[in-house]
């Protein structure tokens, strides 16, 4: 991608030597200094502490180096000229890792923290049996706590895509247990090397949002098992980003296409024509022509493989 700087110019700080787990973790920041610098305070006080961190300024220019080396001593900080998005910013970060040495990298989304043994109970879950892929955090929702932001996710073929399971629901026993599931969320999401090996890194053409379910995906065709751990507790509150009316929705609605365009057969592209059709029908009853309007534009820009308008979504 344009304007990316060479791997080689990104060290990160503690090189790895050890022949125990090495967790490296990766948090890209956009949006409000204060969020990362939260996020990066609450991985700094985990225990045992990772072994290495990198926090890459996303095109914005606004974290202070100063700051962010009195809340993280240990972080790396990495800037680029331009949002990289989800998948792109995460890749830099994930190559230079996993150089370093690292076993296990956690991505982690810059508006989450995590609790002081998240990062521990993640690493148990992925070496406790062979072939795992990735470990999924409980997410728990900033605005109450108790409640889940997200804990795992399954593929529906419809309009959204994927269901969101747990999303709103109270924490409880039905969320207890370490399970396989079909994805889990990159808020909060920690990739073996193994997997990694095989299957490659994020698909950057995503740019952000179902990113992580194609990677998910492409793990288990690829004999990886993905992993729910309960006892790694992060909360997350989520944010919306700037310019177009919520980009996120355009966003979604182009990658549906970019992964149906991957991983759909005549069934799954058939049941995805009738949501879309009758999801678009409803927006349009409402009387919202600008999520309408969105919504189609997204759609319509997946399927035809069309440049990301970017600076019109305020990414660039």
């Amino acid at each position: 991608m344009a304007g990316r700087p060479a791997l080689a110019a990104l060290p990160l700080r503690g090189r790895l030597t050890t022949t125990a787990p090495r967790v490296a973790v990766s948090v890209l920041h956009w949006g409000d200094p204060a969020d990362t610098l939260r996020c990066l305070a609450s991985v700094a006080a985990s225990a045992p502490a990772p072994a290495l961190v990198a926090v890459l300024d996303n095109g914005t220019g606004t974290l202070d180096a100063g700051a962010l080396a009195h809340v993280a001593p240990v972080a790396t900080l990495v800037r680029v000229p331009e949002n990289l998005g989800f998948a792109g910013g995460h890749d830099l970060l994930l190559a230079r890792a996993l150089e370093a040495g690292a076993t296990h990298v956690l991505l982690l989304n810059n508006d989450a923290t995590v609790a002081p043994d998240a990062i521990a109970a993640l690493v148990r879950a992925a070496t406790a049996e062979p072939r795992v892929g990735a470990v999924g955090a409980k997410v728990l929702s900033a605005a109450d706590p108790t409640r889940l932001w997200l804990a795992w996710g399954r593929v529906t073929w419809r309009a959204a895509l994927v269901e969101r399971v747990g999303r709103g629901q109270p924490d409880g026993p039905a969320f207890d247990d370490v399970r396989a599931v079909e994805w889990v969320p990159g808020c909060a999401m920690l990739l073996t090397r193994e997997a990694i090996a095989t299957v490659g890194a994020l698909d950057e053409a995503f740019f952000a949002y179902h990113e992580d379910v194609d990677w998910c995906v492409r793990a288990r065709a690829a004999g990886f098992r993905i992993l729910f751990a309960p006892a790694a507790r992060v909360v997350h509150r989520g944010e919306g980003g700037r310019g177009l009316a919520n980009p996120a929705r355009y966003l979604s609605a182009r990658n549906t296409m970019l992964f149906a365009r991957k991983h759909a057969g005549a069934r799954e592209w058939l049941r995805l024509g009738v949501t879309i059709g009758a999801s678009l029908a409803r927006e349009t009853v409402r009387g919202d022509r600008a999520v309408t309007a969105l919504l189609w534009r997204g759609y319509r820009d997946g399927l035809f493989g069309r440049p990301l308008p970017l600076r019109e979504l305020g990414l660039r």
